[in-house]
C-alpha cells in the first residue's frame, strides 16, 4: 500500500491533469463564426443527402470546373453534427478534436517525465501557438491531430518500435480525405526517412535497413491517392499551395511583434536551451523535422500550429531532462496542489465553457457578415445571381442558395478557375478590370461592403443602381431588373447590419 504522502501527491497530480484539461476545454469551446463555416456545414449536409456533387448549384461562375473538395470527411462530420445536435453538436465536435490532440500531447509530455504542472505549462504554451487555428470550426483541426499522430509514430520508431512507421499510410489515407494539410505530413515523413537513410548509409553494417525507409514515403503517397480525385488532388494542392495569397492574413509570414510572434520566439529559445542542455540522445532525423517546422511560420502564419506540436513532442524529452536536473523539487512531494482546489478550478472552467456550446457568435471584430441585407433579400424572395466577395459567399449560399447564386465563395481555387478567381480579387479591391464580373450578362445584383473601393465605383457605374444600403453593405441591381422592385418593397427587419451578436447560422 502506498504511503500517505505518495497518495496525496498522486491525488494532487490527478487534480492538476483534470484542471489543465478543463482549461483546454474552456479555450476550445470559445468559437467565432468563420466565413467558411456555413459552407462546410451545408456541403456536408449535401454529401450526406446526395453523395459527392457532380455539378455546383451555388455559383453561376464555376461552369464545368471540377470541384476538388479536399475536406470531405470533416464536412460530412460537421453536417451530421449540426443536423443531429445543432450548434452544440458542432462545438462538441470541435472541443473533442482539440481535447484528443492536446490530451495525446499531454500524455506524451508526462511519459517524458515532466511533472503534471510543468507538462501543463508546456501544453498551455503549445495552445498559445495553436490558437491561430482554434477559434473557429475548420477542417484544419483534423490536420493538427493527424500531424501529431505522425510525429508520435516517428518518435516511436526512433525509440526502437520499427513497425510504428507502417501505421503512417493509414494515417495518410484518412488525412488525405480530411484536409490538404496532409502534404505537410508527407513532407515530414520524407524528411525523416531521408535523414535516417543518410545515417544508415554511413554505417557499413546497417545499409540494408535503408531500403524499407526508402519505400515508406512512396507507400504513404500511394495511400493518399485513395481519394475521390486520385492524383489530381495532389497536383491541385501542390499548385495552389505554392502561390502567393496577399488577400489572406494567415498565409502571410508570422509577425515577430505580435503576441503569437513573441510566444514563437520563446518556444524557439526554450528549444535551443533544452537541446543543448539535455543529456539524452539527440536524434538527428527528428531534429531535421523540428528545424523545418520551426522555419515554416516564417513562410506562413498558418504553419505555426505545426511548429507548436513539433516543439512539444520533439523538444519535450530534452526539456524534461534539463528542467528536472536544474530544478528537481517539483518531482517530489514537496510541492503539490491541493486536489480540492484543482477540482474546484476545473469545475469553474468547465462551467464557464458551457455557454459557448450554445452559440457560435458572429463577432465583427473578427469578421462582419451582411446579416440585414441578406435578410432583406430573403424577405423579398428574390432569385438571380449576385456578385460579392469570397468572405460573404458561403453566408449567402446558406441563407439564399440555390435560388440566389454567388460569383465567388470560400471554396476559391477548389472550384473556381484562375480567371474567375482573379476577377473576383479585382472586384474586391476595385483595381484592374474590377467590373469584368458586372459586365457578365448573368450578373443580376452586386452586394458589396461600404468600406471597399468597389462601393464608390459601383455608385458611378452606368447601368447599375443602388437599391439598399446600411452601415456595412450596399446592394445594387440593374435598373430594369425585377429584383430592384422586390427589394425596395421588402422590409429589412431589425437584424444588426453586420451580424453583431448573432449566432450561427
Amino acid at each position: 500500500m502506498d504511503p500517505p504522502s505518495e497518495q496525496a501527491e498522486s491525488r494532487s497530480n490527478k487534480g492538476i491533469v483534470v484542471l489543465v484539461l478543463a482549461i483546454v476545454c474552456f479555450i476550445g469551446a470559445r468559437t467565432h463564426a468563420d466565413p467558411d463555416l456555413w459552407g462546410h456545414v451545408r456541403f456536408g449536409q449535401d454529401i450526406l443527402a446526395s453523395g459527392l456533387p457532380t455539378a455546383d448549384p451555388y455559383s453561376y461562375l464555376t461552369g464545368d470546373q471540377i470541384w476538388i473538395n479536399h475536406e470531405i470527411l470533416p464536412e460530412i462530420l460537421f453536417g451530421a453534427a449540426f443536423t443531429g445536435l445543432g450548434v452544440p453538436g458542432l462545438v462538441a465536435l470541435k472541443v473533442g478534436l482539440i481535447l484528443t490532440t492536446v490530451g495525446l500531447l499531454y500524455w506524451r509530455l508526462l511519459r517524458y517525465g515532466l511533472h503534471p504542472l510543468r507538462a501543463g505549462l508546456v501544453v498551455i504554451t503549445a495552445l498559445m501557438l495553436l490558437s491561430v487555428g482554434l477559434w473557429t470550426i475548420r477542417p484544419q483541426l483534423f490536420t493538427y491531430l493527424f500531424f501529431l499522430l505522425t510525429l508520435l509514430l516517428l518518435d516511436a520508431a526512433e525509440r526502437g518500435r520499427k513497425l510504428a512507421v507502417w501505421a503512417l499510410p493509414a494515417v495518410m489515407l484518412v488525412w488525405a480525405n480530411s484536409h490538404g494539410g496532409f502534404l505537410a505530413g508527407l513532407g515530414v515523413v520524407a524528411i525523416w526517412a531521408g535523414a535516417r537513410i543518410l545515417l544508415l548509409l554511413r554505417s557499413a553494417t546497417r545499409k540494408k535497413g535503408a531500403l524499407p525507409l526508402a519505400v515508406l514515403p512512396a507507400v504513404c503517397i500511394a495511400a493518399t491517392l485513395l481519394n475521390p480525385y486520385r492524383a489530381n488532388l495532389i497536383s491541385f494542392l501542390l499548385r495552389t499551395a505554392t502561390v502567393a495569397r496577399p488577400e489572406i492574413g494567415e498565409w502571410q509570414p508570422i509577425s515577430i511583434g505580435s503576441p503569437e510572434g513573441a510566444v514563437y520566439l520563446v518556444a524557439l529559445g526554450v528549444s535551443i536551451v533544452a537541446l543543448f542542455g539535455s543529456t539524452r540522445p539527440r536524434r538527428p532525423a527528428l531534429l531535421a523535422v523540428l528545424l523545418v517546422t520551426a522555419l515554416l511560420p516564417m513562410q506562413a502564419l498558418r504553419h505555426l500550429p505545426l511548429f507548436a506540436l513539433s516543439f512539444a513532442v520533439l523538444v519535450g524529452e530534452h526539456l524534461s531532462d534539463v528542467w528536472n536536473r536544474w530544478s528537481p523539487s517539483m518531482g517530489t512531494s514537496q510541492w503539490k496542489l491541493p486536489p480540492a482546489a484543482a477540482f474546484v478550478g476545473a469545475a469553474v472552467f468547465l462551467g464557464a465553457a458551457v455557454p459557448y456550446f450554445s452559440c457560435v457568435r458572429i463577432d465583427p471584430s473578427f469578421i462582419s457578415f451582411p446579416a440585414r441585407a441578406t435578410a432583406l433579400m430573403k424577405a423579398a424572395d428574390i432569385r438571380g445571381n449576385v456578385a460579392t466577395f469570397f468572405d460573404w459567399g458561403e453566408y449567402l449560399i446558406w441563407h439564399l442558395g440555390p435560388g440566389v447564386r454567388v460569383s465567388i465563395d470560400g471554396r476559391r481555387e477548389t472550384i473556381y478557375s484562375p480567371t474567375v478567381y482573379n476577377r473576383s480579387l479585382q472586384f474586391l479591391y476595385g483595381v484592374g478590370e474590377w467590373d469584368a464580373i458586372l459586365e457578365d450578362p448573368r450578373t443580376d445584383m452586386a452586394l458589396v461592403g461600404r468600406d471597399q473601393p468597389t462601393y464608390n465605383l459601383m455608385r458611378l457605374k452606368p447601368g447599375w443602381i443602388l437599391v439598399y444600403e446600411d452601415s456595412l453593405s450596399a446592394l445594387f441591381t440593374r435598373p430594369d431588373s425585377p429584383q430592384a422592385l422586390a427589394i425596395r418593397n421588402a422590409v429589412p427587419g431589425q437584424l444588426p447590419p453586420d451580424g453583431d451578436g448573432l449566432c450561427f447560422p
